[in-house]
Formats: C-alpha cells, sequence, structure tokens
C-alpha cells in the first residue's frame, strides 16, 4: 500500500536490424566486453567503444579488410571478431588476420564560454590511440595477453593437403589428411606475438581431433567453422573496477597480495588496485626462454677446438663452486615468481590445456641434450617449480658425468681437475641426505685415490654416517697405501722410484691423519697435549741447547689436531640435499659441543678396526697381555703397525701402543741406524766444552719431529719401565736377536738428540746404590720413572757406538752419579764396569778424529789450543776415583799407539798419564815432551810442561835442539823453518813466563828468525802488562785490608746500655765513648 515504485531508466546503446540500425550491419553485435565504465562490441561495420560515464560515444574503428571469410576458402562460416579489455584503459582486438591494440587516453579540451561560466575552465574527453595494428599469417579464433610485451593468438592456418588442387581430385584423395588437422582442412595454430614488431616468436600446433564422424567432402576442400574455436586464458578474466576490486578482498587475500608484489607490511589504502595478471609476468625472465641460452651454452662446451676459451670439460661442472649458495637455493622466505598463464583452446569436439613449458621440460631438454650439469644447474636455479625430476638423480647423474663413470672409450680416463671439481662439489650437492652421502663415498672408493681426495669433506657430525662406512674407507685406503708401496719400477728409473716413495709417504700420513681425526675425541685432546707437552719442554728439565727449530715443526701437527677437533664438534651440513630421515640425536641436542666429553664417540668400531688389522700379521693370543708377539711382517706394513699404535691410544691402552710404536723404530728404521751411529760418534769426538752440547746432526732430526709425541706418552703416563724390558714386544719370540732393544728403538724412533734428552732426564744411578740427591728427591735408590744407567747400558751393549755415545752424555751431564761420589771414596761396581767399558769404546772411536787435532806447530793452533778432548776429560775425572788403572790406560795406550814417537793417536791422553801417574824421571820427562812435540805437534803444551816439571833445565836444552836441529827430510829452506821454529818457541815461552833472557842467549848464529824484534817487545810488553796488573790487584787488597781495619775499629768502639731489673733495678751504662779492653789486632 503505503509504498512507492521506482522506474528504473533503461538505455539503449545500440540497436541493429531496424531503423536505427547502421548501414551494412547484417549479423548484428558479434562480441561485447566491458571494463569498468567503458563498453567495447563489435559489428559487422567495426568496433565501437562507449564510455558510460560521460554517456558518450569514444570511437570507432572499421572492420579490416582481412576480416572477410570469402578471402578464406577453408573457412565457412563468418569471422567472429575477439576483444577484450586486458587492461582498463587497453582493448585487445583480434579479427580475421589483424591485431589490434587500442588505448583509452583522457585528453581536455577548453569549454565555450556563456553569460554564466568563463571560458577558462577545461572539462576532460577520453580519446583512443591505436597503439599496435599488425596483419597476421592466420585467421585469428582467440586472442588473450601473454605479458606487457607478447600476446597469444589462436589462428586457423590453411593444411599443406588444402594447397593441393581441388580439380584433382585422386591426387587429393591420395594426400594423407592428419587426423589432428581440425575443422577441416586446416591446422589449429597457437601463436606467440610480439607486440613491438608483429614477429611470432613461437607456433605451437594444437593437437584438436575432430567428432566421430568426419567427411571427407569427395575430394574435395573441407571449410571450417572458425567460431567453433576459442581461447580462454587466467590472464583474461572479467575484472571489477580497481576500487571496487580492491575492497572486495579481505585482509588476508591483501596481505598475500601484498607480498607477492613485493609490498610486505604495506597497509591497504582506497587507492589501491591488484594490477592485471598479465603485467606480473614475463615471458622474457620465466624459464620457457632459456631454451636457446641452453644450446648455446651446450654448443660451447662442445666446442673443441684450439680457438676455444671454454674448458676442456664437456659440460658446466664448475657452476656450483662458481656460484653462490645462495643463488642455486632460493631463500624460503622469499616471494615465489608469479605464476605463468593457463590457456584453454576449445573445439567443440575436443579441448586442449595449454602451458609454457616449466622447468621439468627444460630439464628434460637439457639431459636429452647430454649436459646434466646444465640440468641440475637449472633444477637448483627453480628447485620450488620441479616436481618430475628428483634432485638426488639429476645430482647422481651430474657426479657420473662429472667422474667418467660410464665412460670407456679412449681418452675417458679421469683428469685431476675433474676429481678436484667433484671433491669439492660433494658437501654442498649432497647436503645433509645420509643415504647420497653413503652411495657417493662408495663410489668414490672405487676411483684410485678418491678416498683420499674427500676425506676432509666426508660428514663426521651432521648428517651421521653409520660405522660401516668410516671402516670400509679405512680398508680402502690403507689397501690403496699398501699397493702403491709395493709397486716395482726399473732400476735405472731412479726419479720415478724417489717420486713414487714420496707419494707412498703422504698416502700413509693422509691415512693416519684420517683415522686419527675420525677416532674418539678423546684421543685428539690427548694427542694435542701430548704435542704441546713436547712443544713446551724441548730440554726436558736440563739447560741443554734446543732445537731451534723443534718448537715450529711440532706445530703443525698442533693445529691439524685441533682443526679435526673442530670439525668433530661443529661440523654442520649446508647444502642443496637433506636427509629425509634426521638423526635423533641431532634432533634432541642441537649444541655443537654434543659429544665434547665423550671418549666412546668413535665414528668406527675400534675394536673391529684393530681385529681386522691384526688378522695382516700374527699377534700375541692374550690381548690383555702388554707383551706383543709378532710374526714376520712385509717392509711396507709399517703403517699397519703405526695404525695399531693409533688404535691402542684410542682405547686408552697406552703400554701396548709404545710397543707398537717401538716395533716401527726396531723394524722399519734400520736403514738408518748406520747413519744414527755415525753422527753418535761424531757428536761425542766433536764435543768441546765450551759448547754445552754439540750441534752436529741436527738437521737430520727434524725429520723424525712426528714421532716426538711418544716422549711425552712415555712420560706423561710414566711408562720408563717398559723401556727396560728387554723382550718386551719379543715375549716367546724364538729369535729376539734380529729385533733391536726398546732404548734402540726408541733412539731410532725420535731421533738421536731428543733421545738423548729424555734419557738424560730420566736415568738414575744403577739398582742398589743412593747417591745424596737421589735420597733427597726421590727418597729411593729406583723409581717407576727412572732409568737406572747400567740397565740402559746393558740394552745398548749390542750397539757399541750408541752406548759409547750414551755413556759420554752421561759423563758430561749426570756427573753426580757417575764421576763424582761425595760421601764414599770407592764408586759403586756397576759405576766402575762402566767406566772400564767407556775406556775400551774411547780408544776404540775416538781416534776416528785425532788426525784433526794435531795441526802444525808453527801455525797458531799449535801455540793457543790447549783445550782438552773428550777422552782429556774422562781420564782426568775416572783416574781420580780409581775406576780405571793408570798402569792398564797407558798399557792400552801405547798398544794402540804401536809404540811410535810420531804417532798422533793418544799422544796428549798418554802424555797425562806419564805425567801424572808415572814416577817422575827424566825417561818419563823426556817421553811426554816427546809426545807433546812430535805426536801432538803442540809447543805450547811441550813449553809448558817443560816449565812446570822439576827437570825442566833439561827439558829446555831438548826443546831448544828440537828448535835448531835440521830435519834432514825436508827439503825446504831449513835456516828459514828454524827461524820461524825458534820464534814459535819464543813467543810460547813469553806465554808461559819463562827466561827469555836465558833463550835468547840460547839462539845460534846465522839463524835467520823473522820478526824477532816485534816478538821480543811483544813479550816483554805482554810481561810488563801482568807486572802492572799484579801490582794494581795487591793495591786493591791492600785498600780492602785497610777499609775492613777502620770497620772493625768503629764497631769494637760501640758501647751498649744493659738493663738489670734484679732488687733495686739496678742500672749499668757503659759509655759509648769507652774504650774497650780489645785491640784492633785481637779483632782481627
Amino acid at each position: 500500500g503505503a509504498g512507492t515504485a521506482v522506474k528504473k531508466m533503461d538505455l539503449v546503446l545500440y540497436q541493429g536490424m531496424g531503423a536505427t540500425s547502421f548501414s551494412g550491419d547484417q549479423a548484428g553485435i558479434e562480441a561485447v566486453t566491458w571494463r569498468g565504465g567503458l563498453i567495447a562490441w563489435a559489428d559487422s561495420s567495426g568496433v565501437r567503444l562507449f564510455d558510460v560515464e560521460s554517456m558518450s560515444r569514444i570511437a570507432h574503428i572499421d572492420r579490416p579488410t582481412g576480416a572477410r571469410s570469402s578471402l578464406y576458402p577453408t573457412i565457412s562460416s563468418s569471422l567472429r571478431p575477439s576483444i577484450l579489455f586486458e587492461r582498463s584503459d587497453l582493448l585487445l582486438v583480434g579479427w580475421g588476420d589483424c591485431l589490434m591494440g587500442m588505448e583509452v587516453r583522457d585528453a581536455q579540451r577548453p569549454t565555450t564560454a556563456t553569460k554564466d561560466t568563463p571560458p577558462t575552465k577545461e572539462v576532460k574527453r577520453k580519446t583512443v590511440k591505436v597503439t599496435m595494428a599488425w596483419e597476421l599469417d592466420c585467421v585469428a579464433c582467440g586472442v588473450v595477453p601473454v605479458d606487457e610485451t607478447h600476446v597469444a593468438v589462436l589462428g586457423l592456418v590453411p593444411s599443406p593437403s588444402s594447397m593441393v588442387d581441388a580439380d584433382e581430385p585422386e591426387q587429393y584423395a591420395k594426400s594423407s589428411r592428419d587426423p589432428s588437422i581440425a575443422g577441416g582442412d586446416n591446422v589449429l595454430e597457437l601463436q606467440i606475438i610480439n607486440r613491438v614488431d608483429g614477429r611470432s616468436i613461437s607456433n605451437d600446433r594444437l593437437p584438436l581431433l575432430e567428432g566421430p564422424v568426419r567427411h571427407e567432402g569427395n575430394g574435395r576442400i573441407t571449410p571450417a567453422n572458425a567460431t567453433d574455436f576459442s581461447l580462454l586464458s587466467s590472464f583474461a578474466c572479467p575484472r571489477m573496477v580497481d576500487d571496487l576490486e580492491w575492497e572486495a578482498l579481505d585482509e588476508a587475500e591483501k596481505g598475500a597480495t601484498g607480498r607477492e608484489l613485493g609490498n610486505i607490511g604495506s597497509q591497504s589504502t582506497p587507492g589501491e588496485k591488484i594490477p592485471d595478471f598479465h603485467s606480473r609476468w614475463k615471458l622474457g625472465g620465466d624459464i620457457c626462454s632459456v631454451g636457446n641460452e641452453i644450446q648455446s651454452e651446450a654448443l660451447n662446451y662442445d666446442d673443441q677446438s684450439v680457438s676455444s676459451n671454454c674448458s676442456v670439460m664437456s659440460d658446466n661442472y664448475v657452476f656450483v663452486l662458481s656460484e653462490p649458495i645462495g643463488d642455486i637455493m632460493p631463500d624460503s622466505d622469499l616471494p615465489s615468481r608469479a605464476s605463468p598463464p593457463i590457456m584453454t583452446a576449445i573445439y567443440r569436439h575436443d579441448l586442449c590445456l595449454v602451458q609454457t613449458r616449466d622447468v621439468d621440460d627444460v630439464i628434460s631438454y637439457t639431459r636429452s641434450l647430454g649436459k646434466p650439469s646444465l640440468a641440475l644447474k637449472q633444477a637448483l636455479a627453480h628447485r620450488r617449480e620441479v616436481r618430475r625430476h628428483g634432485l638426488d638423480q639429476l645430482v647422481d647423474e651430474y657426479f657420473v658425468a662429472l667422474l667418467r663413470m660410464r665412460s670407456s672409450g679412449k681418452g675417458s680416463s679421469l683428469s685431476f681437475s675433474r676429481l678436484k671439481i667433484a671433491t669439492e662439489s660433494l658437501p654442498i650437492l649432497l647436503g645433509g641426505d645420509s643415504r647420497m652421502w653413503q652411495r657417493w663415498i662408495f663410489m668414490f672408493s672405487k676411483i684410485q685415490g678418491g678416498l683420499f681426495a674427500i676425506r676432509e669433506k666426508i660428514p663426521v657430525r651432521d648428517p651421521e654416517l653409520p660405522a660401516f662406512v668410516f671402516e670400509m674407507s679405512l680398508e680402502k685406503m690403507l689397501e690403496e697405501a699398501l699397493n702403491f708401496k709395493e709397486q716395482k719400477h726399473g732400476i735405472n728409473d731412479e726419479p720415478q722410484h724417489d717420486r713414487q716413495y714420496l707419494v707412498g709417504e703422504k698416502m700413509t700420513d693422509l691415512y693416519l691423519e684420517t683415522m686419527r681425526s675420525w677416532g674418539p675425541t678423546s684421543a685428539l685432546r690427548r694427542r694435542i697435549q701430548l704435542h704441546r707437552y713436547c712443544a713446551q719442554n724441548q730440554q726436558w728439565g736440563l739447560q741443554w741447547h734446543s732445537l731451534s727449530s723443534s718448537s715450529s715443526a711440532v706445530v703443525p701437527f698442533i693445529q691439524q689436531a685441533e682443526k679435526d677437533l673442530h670439525r668433530r664438534i661443529s661440523q654442520t651440513a649446508f647444502g642443496v640435499l637433506a636427509d629425509a630421515h634426521p638423526s635423533p640425536s641431532l634432533t634432541q641436542n642441537n649444541s655443537i659441543r654434543q659429544y665434547i666429553d665423550s671418549s666412546k664417540d668413535s665414528l668406527f668400531d675400534v675394536e673391529n678396526l684393530i681385529t681386522r688389522l691384526a688378522a695382516r700379521f700374527q699377534l700375541g693370543d692374550d690381548d690383555n697381555s702388554p707383551n706383543i708377539l709378532l710374526g714376520k711382517m712385509k717392509d711396507n706394513y709399517a703403517v699397519i703397525v703405526e695404525s695399531m699404535a693409533e688404535l691402542e691410544l684410542m682405547r686408552e691402552r697406552f703400554d701396548r701402543a709404545l710397543g707398537f710404536y717401538l716395533i716401527l723404530g726396531s723394524d722399519f728404521m734400520v736403514d738408518s741406524l748406520s747413519f744414527t751411529e755415525g753422527k753418535a760418534v761424531q757428536s761425542v769426538n766433536s764435543f768441546r766444552q765450551n759448547n754445552v752440547i754439540s750441534t752436529v746432526g741436527e738437521q737430520t732430526e727434524i725429520e723424525n719431529v712426528k714421532y716426538s709425541h711418544v716422549l711425552s706418552l712415555i712420560e706423561l703416563h710414566q711408562l720408563t719401565h717398559i723401556l727396560l724390558k728387554r723382550n718386551f714386544f719379543f715375549a716367546d719370540r724364538r729369535d729376539d736377536s734380529a729385533a733391536e732393544s726398546p732404548i734402540v728403538s726408541l733412539i731410532m724412533l725420535v731421533g738421536l738428540s731428543r733421545a738423548g734428552r729424555f734419557l738424560m732426564d730420566h736415568c738414575s744411578p744403577p739398582e742398589g746404590t743412593v747417591t745424596p740427591i737421589d735420597s733427597d728427591e726421590k727418597g729411593s735408590s729406583f723409581s717407576g720413572s727412572s732409568l737406572p744407567i747400567d740397565l740402559v747400558a746393558k740394552q745398548m751393549k749390542s750397539r757399541p757406538k750408541l752406548l759409547y755415545w750414551f755413556l759420554f752424555q752421561v759423563f758430561i751431564h749426570k756427573p753426580d752419579i757417575y764421576v763424582k761420589f761425595p760421601t764414599t771414596a770407592v764408586p759403586p761396581p756397576p759405576i766402575t764396569d762402566l767406566h772400564r767399558i767407556q775406556f775400551s769404546l774411547f780408544v776404540d772411536y775416538a781416534d776416528e778424529d785425532c788426525a784433526k787435532n794435531s795441526d802444525g806447530i808453527s801455525s797458531p793452533a799449535g801455540l793457543t789450543d790447549q783445550k782438552d778432548t773428550p777422552f782429556m776429560d774422562f781420564l782426568r775425572a775416572v783416574t781420580k776415583v780409581g775406576g780405571v788403572q793408570a798402569d792398564n790406560i797407558r798399557e792400552k795406550l801405547e798398544a794402540h799407539r804401536g809404540g811410535g814417537i810420531d804417532s798422533p793417536a793418544f799422544a796428549r791422553e798418554l802424555a797425562f798419564v806419564i805425567e801424572n801417574f808415572g814416577k817422575n824421571r827424566i825417561e818419563d820427562a823426556r817421553e811426554v815432551l816427546q809426545l807433546y812435540l812430535c805426536g801432538a805437534k803442540n809447543l805450547h803444551m811441550a813449553v809448558a810442561f817443560a816449565e812446570r816439571n822439576k827437570h825442566s833445565s833439561i827439558l829446555w836444552d831438548v826443546l831448544v835442539e828440537h828448535c835448531t836441529t835440521p830435519d834432514p827430510t825436508s827439503a825446504a829452506d831449513q835456516n828459514s823453518a828454524l827461524g820461524a821454529l825458534f820464534g814459535s818457541l819464543l813467543e810460547a815461552a813469553a806465554h808461559t813466563g819463562s827466561d827469555l833472557g836465558s833463550l835468547v842467549s840460547r839462539i845460534p848464529e846465522g839463524m835467520s828468525i823473522q820478526g824477532l824484534r816485534p816478538k821480543l817487545i811483544s813479550a816483554i810488553t805482554d810481561y810488563h802488562h801482568k807486572v802492572k796488573i799484579h801490582e794494581h790487584v795487591d793495591n786493591i787488597l791492600m785498600e780492602d785490608k785497610i777499609s775492613i781495619l777502620r770497620e772493625l775499629s768503629h764497631v769494637s768502639r760501640r758501647g751498649e746500655r744493659m738493663e738489670c731489673g734484679d732488687r733495686g733495678a739496678q742500672n749499668t751504662e757503659k759509655s759509648a765513648t769507652g774504650h774497650t779492653s780489645m785491640s784492633s789486632r785481637d779483632l782481627l
């Protein structure tokens, strides 16, 4: 009742086939589309645009000339146009063979002046500009946008069979008609047209089929109906007005749209709008556009010409190393790429889904070219879009091709560069996939040296690999090292033999280093401790000369152990592949110090590996026994013995570990034994008191620094008692004479200098003897950390040169237990036995260097060289304690010299014995003088002896006669030679303070002594200096005496105040100026 009715105003924009229709309009509106306030439709006259907001016509575009069906014999129906607004201001038209684009613009124009309004006011109007007009090579059935620079056109193209003359039915019938030809004698194609130049960049034939009934047309051309085909696209959906479309979205959709457009966190405003879909996506930046680039890159790597700049490889294998990992693996937080268009070609009997080529298509295409590296590169760059291909499969193909595992032809050998690239690519590509790691560790084990190359890349913490993988790797590396050493070369091929030896040693070191790095972390910490202790205790408690390069040589071992330990604690997988089944331990505890306090975190089963290695040679049945029984071993089994030592350290069996180390020095370093013995003798014979220890042969010690930690092991774990067991690792061995003693083995293992310092630091008196130092410091004569010198000497009995060296070290650095006995007058019997042994060794080996001690008597050395030889020092020390009888010494020395007075062998030593322990007869004095003159050829020592002997006058006559008697065997000028000799006698006499006046008076007439006057002046000047020195000393002494007397006199005159509190508190005070009854003489 009370309501009112509102009448809506209907506006007629177009009316065809009537009075208001346009001329030529026969079919009415053939297509219509709208976007916001714009409407566009097409009829037989052309395309019209209308603005609803201003209720005005905007433009009319005439029908294209090529939009008439009569021009195409294979098309029976009229040509329906395809129009759509791809943008709110851009109209896309496809009609016949014409493709057009029209842009609607806002224009301004001045208004005409009226009575009420001024003429300056402007109003907006819309204009249309044709931005694109191209002729197609097909009849357009549908058109949709692809991106801002490309358009997709669905068109009919006459088939090849329609080109045959229809007047020849037989020939037309014979031409086979493709069942994929749609709509008669036409081929349906989807073309991608460039908006800029109208060029078709892609023509794809669509396989649409006819219906079940198809008419051949009795040998004539079958026309098609173009209206039966249409093209739909996700980029050509109906759209709302921009503002309304944005407001219709909820907050979640707005946020997702903003993130997709790169505006993360932006708030929606009324002015925002959703961009058109085709403007977000670019054909040139999508994977479907890289086909030509892949082909050109593949051809580049196939270029094997001399002028080619590419590598000799057949694929781009280095992209894994050359491109950052972030570029290979997109961050999950980054927005995904815009989706490509999805188009559908529709026919009355069939339809076809059209999509752009995805990454799987590119990967398949690249694999068909035989380029697995390029395929993997595309998969990693677009890993989110990969659907049909697995990354693990592509990684497998990459490594198979890189390592040439399927190549068997000539020239297919694996190069070092390929192996290096594969090694560096492993952690990047395999990442945390334990299954793939296991597979490729086994694959690398089939390549010679492959495990040595990837040993530092194998994960030790993340992902966790089973123990058998590490055990297999170690056994394979050991087998390769042994096989390489067993290879034989020709006798004359010395360079190749040396190179093979160095490579074999390097492989052995890498194998042992790998075993240590995969063992328990507690063993790595222990090794660091041993090497640091060795570096910090180079002198082993003695003030000896330390090797300058020893500490720096130990540093690489410490750094390597620290590096291995750090990797065991903090290694984390970061790569392409991830483990589908993560380790429970890593899931529960992600701390990088997961196994920091564990001693059972070895990556392999230590017991199992010991069993496998022990099977290679015979060992004792009792594994709990410290004794080790070894059977016959090959020469190159040293690496197995050292492996056993390392494994025993891992399970903390330090006594057995030391046994295996000693076996290395006993059985595998025999070649250097003779060299070490020669250096030992040379170091003793070249010893001088002013040098605390000889530096001879120290350069050769550096190479043994790799075993210096054995000394730290012995000292820190108190294993010196192991060295005293002569048959420690020869238990139940039938013939142990072929093996060296533990002490000798230790010397061969660590070197002469380090072993000497260690032995001197731990040597002790013989068992059953006590010295004051030992009783104060140790409390007993023998402890578990000491080495009695008699037991050590007993082990060295079979190596007299090393025993000669050891006893001399004891004599120099441990005199308190060897030659000095402050609490007893008679040395212990074991010590005297060692004295006699050392004397015999001096007689046997000290003579090797005697010729170097005898210079010419006219040389400066013959005048000033008074340094005692090591043999002289020994004789002086042992003769005092009665270790060796003087008569026995004289007898053996005379027997060794053979009775010749001119022999330099032990001339000074024999002269010392005769002078100090002889009967002091004139005959003995003459013999000593002759030993100095003719044997030792030392004029200075002869003059000094003649001056201090009681038969001095007779000995001076002998000296003068010796210096004035011509030598009949010499052909030189006798006068000048005797003059020079007598001049040397004058100099020697001046040094000893002899009577030069009487000596000058005995110069024979006619003797020419060159420089006699300067020599006498120099001697007298030296004498005057000595006199002045004595006078100054006497004056200083008298001044000191007077100063002391004055001090005593001053002290004696001082008084003391004494208080006595006994009954009356009597006080007695002595005056400080009072004199005492004590005289200065009494004070002195």
